[in-house]
């Protein structure tokens, strides 16, 4: 059995820290799914060292907080889980009817009965999702734009213990009496325990006031291990091999008659299987304020796990479950504080801290410096530069200087994208030295043009170019105004491509967004700061700022999810420069300003960042919205909506200006 510490992201311009739990059993818990979280699993089967992931290998969600960094990315990954489940669904139907049809080899029987065992008779298993308060009310409000009837999912809030819930509570109850027992039974054996620390606290003053909020922790834990079965113990006390062993294995004694002196015999359990080994331990603790670290710090449940406690304690439960390593969610500047550092010190010296420093502001994530985890995309970026630096500019690869090293102790570790920390079997516990290398080869830049060349794919597009006119009066269009892709991609996630959203700056410096997919922000951050002359952090933050506050409209042609799921970020990072005296105007359809309605009742530091201005009241000849004037002030364009045949409320736009 294996259990181990998959870290996904961490934080940078285009990503926020996020991980996976894997148990025994194999069954995965993701914890937050911030934008581009499904992009990175498709990225993992890129690195060396480590197996690939599936979204649909998730079977349960633990959200840290509420806010695009942690939930920017769940609708996404819930259509998605759905959809492969129910396409997992009907296969699985298909082979039943097959049986109807001919004789199945044993091979592909046992593959049948193995499927049988975790899809239900409706063929679709559920998700479980937990977090602080206001999960629920988040979920509920995603009615607005999709729907997957036949996929539950259970969500649970605040204070939240699995060992409590019903076994089988993950799969639908239609599952047969075998397949519940084993899996029962599966899971008491292998899989984690999860009980969540939900902390309460007022966060620092915004500009929309205070409301209190939740912060949530989890902690993870195995049943102890059961010892090995000494077999050659087992034979020298002359025990039959069969199902004696079993028992002896689960724990009993048992009796029988010793072929050599023909008397009856008992052997004990202790006889024949090695000493239990305590259960394994693993702890995510988010802070986000010194409040809540105040507050985490004095619960039960991580004070047990201390040293004094540990000490002192006489109960044998105490010691079931051995803490192995400690993932800290928690900004750099509270992390490395002495009081955050005296108290890791009270955890035994054996616990490893694994850091994922949050960042909720582009500031702290500017600060990190930390590449992009969307390899994929980003070498895709590199080729297209080769072809032209304006047209496509160069993005930021890190050369061999910049990649980090090891940590220098093993007992604090900085995460990575795509690292794992082995948790079990523990004769192999910590990093799995294949993934400590860089995302990036020393080489990268390269290889990535040799492989051009190679392909003569870089001479095609330079002789395609050269046959471009050029303009006679020689403007290049440097001063003039500005359309950037920030995806192409479909629903399907992609690794190679984000998204819809397109960015079109005007030739007075302001600008608007076109569709606003998942991910949307972090793809112009990277865009600026390749294009961006500026070299010190500070005036490269302010860069940011100064064009993010330029945007000063957003068209959202229909409610799929993949056309506007970046609102989230793009809202709160506003919100944050200019607060409530600069709103976006936001051409919508409506159920989008009712899935934001209910959004702010959980985040409200996005209340006041934009007004709302209905598709339908910018069809021809209905342009008669105060905000018609907004546009053409701070654009200098109008709009008129087109109707056009795709889902309920979808619209093209025409731009005049």
């Amino acid at each position: 059995m294996t259990a181990s510490i998959r870290v996904l992201t961490t934080s940078s311009l285009d990503s926020s820290p996020s991980l996976l739990i894997v148990s025994p059993n194999g069954s995965k818990t993701l914890i937050n799914c911030g934008e581009g979280c499904q992009r990175s699993f498709l990225e993992s089967s890129s690195k060396a060292g480590v197996g690939s992931l599936r979204v649909s290998s998730v079977n349960r969600i633990c959200l840290t907080h509420i806010d695009h960094d942690a939930v920017g990315g769940l609708p996404g990954m819930i259509l998605t889980t759905a959809d492969v489940a129910e396409a997992a669904a009907i296969e699985f139907r298909q082979q039943q009817q097959q049986q109807h049809n001919g004789k199945k080899s044993s091979g592909e029987e046992q593959h049948h009965k193995r499927k049988a065992s975790f899809i239900s008779n409706e063929g679709i298993p559920d998700l479980e999702i937990v977090g602080p308060a206001g999960t629920k009310s988040f979920l509920h409000s995603l009615r607005h734009f999709m729907r997957r009837d036949r996929f539950n999912v259970h969500a649970y809030e605040g204070q939240f213990d699995s060992s409590k819930l019903n076994d089988t509570s993950s799969h639908r109850h239609t599952l047969n009496k075998r397949a519940k027992k084993k899996m029962q039974k599966d899971n008491e054996d292998t899989s984690f325990t999860v009980e969540s620390i939900p902390v309460s606290y007022t966060p620092i003053s915004n500009n929309n006031g205070t409301t209190p909020k939740q912060a949530v922790s989890y902690v993870f834990t195995t049943p102890p291990i059961p010892g090995k079965f000494l077999i050659e113990r087992a034979r020298e006390l002359k025990v039959p091999m069969g199902p004696l062993c079993g028992q002896l294995k689960a724990g009993n004694s048992v009796k029988f008659i010793d072929p050599d002196t023909n008397e009856e015999r008992t052997v004990h359990s202790t006889d024949v299987v090695a000493k239990a080994s305590p259960g394994v331990g693993v702890a995510v603790v988010y802070c986000p304020t010194k409040q809540v670290f105040d507050e985490l710090k004095s619960c039960t449940i991580m004070r047990s796990f201390e040293k004094d406690s540990i000490l002192e304690s006489t109960d044998d439960a105490s010691s079931s479950v051995q803490l192995d390593a400690i993932v800290h969610l928690t900004p750099k500047t509270i992390f490395e504080s002495d009081t955050y550092q005296s108290w890791c010190e009270r955890f035994e010296s054996g616990v490893d801290h694994v850091t994922l420093h949050v960042a909720e502001s582009i500031e702290e994530r500017a600060a990190t410096d930390n590449p992009s985890p969307f390899v994929s995309a980003m070498r895709g970026g590199v080729r297209r530069s080769f072809v032209d630096c304006g047209l496509f500019p160069m993005p930021e690869i890190p050369t061999s200087d910049d990649n980090k090293g090891l940590p220098s102790s093993s007992t604090f570790i900085e995460g990575c994208p795509m690292m794992e920390y082995l948790l079990m079997p523990r004769s192999k516990r910590g990093l799995n030295k294949h993934t400590m290398n860089s995302l990036y080869s020393t080489t990268e830049m390269e290889d990535l043009e040799r492989e051009e060349q190679t392909m003569d794919a870089l001479k095609l597009a330079k002789t395609i170019k050269t046959s471009i006119p050029v303009d006679p009066n020689g403007n290049d269009g440097s001063k003039l105004g500005e359309l950037i892709f920030t995806g192409t991609g479909s629903a399907v996630p992609c690794k190679h491509r984000n998204v819809t959203g397109m960015y079109l700056r005007m030739n007075n410096g302001n600008s608007m967004l076109l569709d606003v997919g998942e991910g949307t922000v972090g793809q112009l951050l990277q865009s600026w700061k390749s294009t961006t002359r500026q070299t010190t952090s500070s005036t490269l933050v302010n860069e940011y700022h100064s064009r993010i506050q330029g945007i000063k409209a957003v068209w959202i042609s229909h409610p799929h999810a993949d056309h506007h799921l970046g609102l989230l970020r793009l809202l709160s990072e506003r919100s944050a420069i200019c607060g409530s005296n600069d709103p976006i105007t936001l051409m919508a359809p409506p159920n989008m300003f009712a899935f934001l309605a209910e959004y702010q009742l959980v985040v409200p530091e996005i209340k006041g960042s934009y007004v709302e201005l209905d598709c339908r009241d910018l069809s021809a000849g209905q342009q008669k919205s105060p905000l018609c004037s907004k546009l053409l002030d701070e654009l200098g364009i109008r709009c008129t909506s087109v109707q056009v045949t795709h889902c309920p409320y979808s619209y093209a736009v025409i731009i005049d200006g």
